[in-house]
């Protein structure tokens, strides 16, 4: 695992050229793509292993080589930057009871490259957690898609109120 700090100057540059890059990639990606349902099946597993702790669904949806990439803020304003190898079976651990939930997501896709962009909320045995922004990247191998690279911010203070309402 490695770990990364920086201040929130480099972490704006990062995220604005990833968006940017990203967003020049393809224009119009919306559900209309052809490839869209595959993407989209990818993207709702990945999320439901997490909330049914299914390790092994989580496990089968990468890339070899598949990489993480979570960014923390911490009490001085400071980012910090965690990188590891994808979730195998064996180190996902489903004791707790874990819902992610996401809304406003974007969606490229185009011909074997997908992102996925989305706010989150979660949740720990019931209790919030964290919110922040999911990204995905997913390339398409052999006919299938799997996630290459899996990025998200964890923020805990100053969350905006889920539009999903309150967890039931």
């Amino acid at each position: 695992m490695k770990y990364y700090k920086t201040k929130l100057k480099t972490f704006s540059k990062i995220i604005s050229t990833t968006l940017l890059l990203t967003t020049s990639l393809v224009s119009n990606a919306q559900q209309s793509h052809p490839e869209y349902a595959a993407v989209k099946l990818v993207i709702d597993q990945f999320f439901e292993s997490i909330n049914t702790g299914n390790g092994e669904l989580l496990a089968s949806l990468d890339v070899d080589g598949a990489q993480i990439f979570n960014i923390r803020e911490d009490t001085v304003g400071e980012y910090e930057f965690v990188e590891r190898s994808w979730f195998s079976a064996e180190n996902f651990n489903s004791d707790n009871q874990l819902t992610e939930r996401y809304w406003d997501e974007e969606l490229l896709i185009s011909n074997v490259l997908a992102v996925f962009w989305a706010p989150y909320d979660f949740y720990v045995d019931g209790e919030f957690s964290h919110c922040g922004i999911d990204v995905l990247n997913l390339i398409k191998i052999d006919d299938g898609w799997k996630i290459g690279h899996a990025m998200w911010t964890i923020q805990r203070p100053d969350c905006e109120a889920s539009p999903l309402g309150p967890l039931n």
